[in-house]
C-alpha cells in the first residue's frame, strides 16, 4: 500500500511565477506538445497515466534540496502550491521528468541562467483558497506554520492525516467550503443482518450489462475503471471484463479498503472520481450497505456516489435511504447517493459509442438524480 507523501511549492515570485502559473497550471498542456522534447519512454509514461489528457505542469531549478525532494517525489503524491498564507492549489503528481529542454520551452530561464528543469505533472488538480492557519490544525503544525521553497511535510504528519480523515483532494475541498473535517471512525462499520436475506431478482446478465456500460463510459471519459476481482473474468457481447480494466487497484493509505468490492469504480492515478452500485436485489439493500461502508471509511470524500437500477426502484432506494442508520449525520447517504437508471445507462452509452466525442463525469451527474 502506497505511503503518499505532501510536498509544499511557494509561488511567490512575482509577475514571473504569475506568468508561469497561468501557462502551464491553468491553461493545460498537451502530450503532442511535450512529446516534441521528451523522450518515446518518458512520452508514453505520461500518455498512460494522463490517458492522454492534457496536464498542468511546474519545476524546480537545480540545487541540492530541490534535487532531493524532487528525486523523493513519486506518482500519486500531493502537491500543495502556497502563496501569501494560503494553499491555492492542490493535485496529485501523475509524472516527474528531468527535461531541461521542455522546462526551457514552457518557462525560459531565470536570472541567473537557470531553468525549472526538475518537471512534475499533475493531475486532478484543484483550485482552492484555503488558509495554511486551518490546515496546519490537522496536520499537527502550530498556527503561524508556513512553508519556505519546495518543501516536503514530515511523513509521521502526512500519514496521521490521511489515515485519520482521508484523500487530501476532498479534505481541501471541505476545508475550502468553511466546512469542519470528520474523523474515521471505524467502529461505526457495521453490517446489517436484512443484507443476509436478500436474493437476485434479475438475471445476472442485467448486471453484467450495467457493468459494462459503465466500464465503457468510464474509458470514454478517459479514466481508469476497476471492477471486483471476481467480476473480471465475466463476460458481455463477447468482450471479457479484464480486457477492459486495470489490472490493480493502486492501494494507498488514503484510499478505503471496501471500494476495492464496489461494483464499478472510476479512478484517474491514485485518487478515486466515481464509484457506483448496481442494485438488482429484491430489498434495494446490499448495495446501498457497501456505499454506507465506504462513506464510513472516507466520511470526507466528496467524489459522486451511485445507485444504478431499474427505475421502478427508485422509491424503494429512497425509503432505504431514509432509514436513520443510512441519514444519519455521520454517513448522510441520503444527501450523498444519487439515482441512475438503467434505461439512461444504455441511453448514454449507445450516445457515445463510436463517435469521437469523449464523455466527461459532470455529464453523469447532472443525468443521475439525488433519490429525495
Amino acid at each position: 500500500m502506497k505511503k503518499r507523501k505532501v510536498f509544499f511549492v511557494v509561488a511567490s515570485g512575482g509577475h514571473d511565477t504569475d506568468k508561469h502559473y497561468r501557462d502551464t497550471i491553468q491553461s493545460k498542456r498537451s502530450i503532442d506538445e511535450a512529446s516534441k522534447f521528451l523522450s518515446g519512454q518518458d512520452t508514453n509514461k505520461l500518455r498512460e497515466y494522463t490517458h492522454g489528457q492534457t496536464f498542468a505542469a511546474w519545476g524546480a531549478t537545480p540545487g541540492s534540496a530541490n534535487t532531493r525532494n524532487w528525486e523523493n517525489m513519486e506518482s500519486g503524491d500531493y502537491l500543495m502550491i502556497y502563496r501569501d498564507g494560503r494553499i491555492m492549489l492542490v493535485a496529485e503528481v501523475a509524472v516527474k521528468i528531468h527535461s531541461p529542454a521542455l522546462a526551457e520551452h514552457y518557462w525560459g530561464k531565470d536570472s541567473r541562467g537557470e531553468t525549472w528543469e526538475h518537471m512534475y505533472f499533475l493531475v486532478n488538480e484543484s483550485e482552492v483558497s484555503v488558509k495554511q492557519s486551518k490546515l496546519n490544525k490537522y496536520l499537527g503544525y502550530k498556527e503561524n506554520f508556513f512553508p519556505r521553497g519546495f518543501y516536503p511535510v514530515e511523513q509521521e504528519k502526512v500519514d496521521r492525516l490521511l489515515s485519520t480523515y482521508g484523500d487530501l483532494l476532498s479534505l481541501m475541498s471541505k476545508l475550502q467550503k468553511g466546512e469542519n473535517l470528520n474523523e474515521i471512525k471505524l467502529d461505526k462499520l457495521y453490517k446489517v443482518d436484512e443484507a443476509i436475506e436478500e436474493h437476485a431478482e434479475k438475471a445476472p446478465t442485467e448486471h453484467d450489462e450495467m457493468q459494462w456500460r459503465l466500464i465503457r463510459l468510464g474509458l470514454r471519459a478517459k479514466l481508469d475503471v476497476w471492477i471486483p476481482k471476481n467480476d473480471q473474468s465475466h463476460k458481455y457481447h463477447g468482450e471479457r471484463f479484464k480486457d477492459l480494466v486495470i489490472p490493480e487497484f493502486r492501494k494507498a493509505i488514503d484510499v478505503p479498503q471496501s471500494i476495492e468490492n464496489i461494483d464499478t469504480v472510476w479512478k484517474l492515478g491514485y485518487s478515486i472520481k466515481s464509484a457506483f452500485e448496481i442494485e438488482h436485489s429484491t430489498q434495494i439493500f446490499s448495495g446501498i450497505l457497501r456505499l454506507s461502508d465506504l462513506r464510513v471509511e472516507a466520511p470526507n470524500s466528496n467524489y459522486p456516489l451511485f445507485i444504478v437500477a431499474d427505475r421502478s426502484k427508485k422509491s424503494r432506494v429512497l425509503s432505504q435511504l431514509e432509514r436513520p442508520t443510512f441519514s444519519s449525520n455521520y454517513l448522510q447517504l441520503n444527501k450523498a447517493v444519487k439515482f441512475l437508471s438503467y434505461d439512461r445507462v444504455r441511453e448514454l452509452d449507445k450516445q457515445f459509442t463510436g463517435g469521437d466525442e469523449s464523455f466527461d463525469l459532470s455529464w453523469l451527474v447532472s443525468e443521475a438524480e439525488f433519490v429525495n
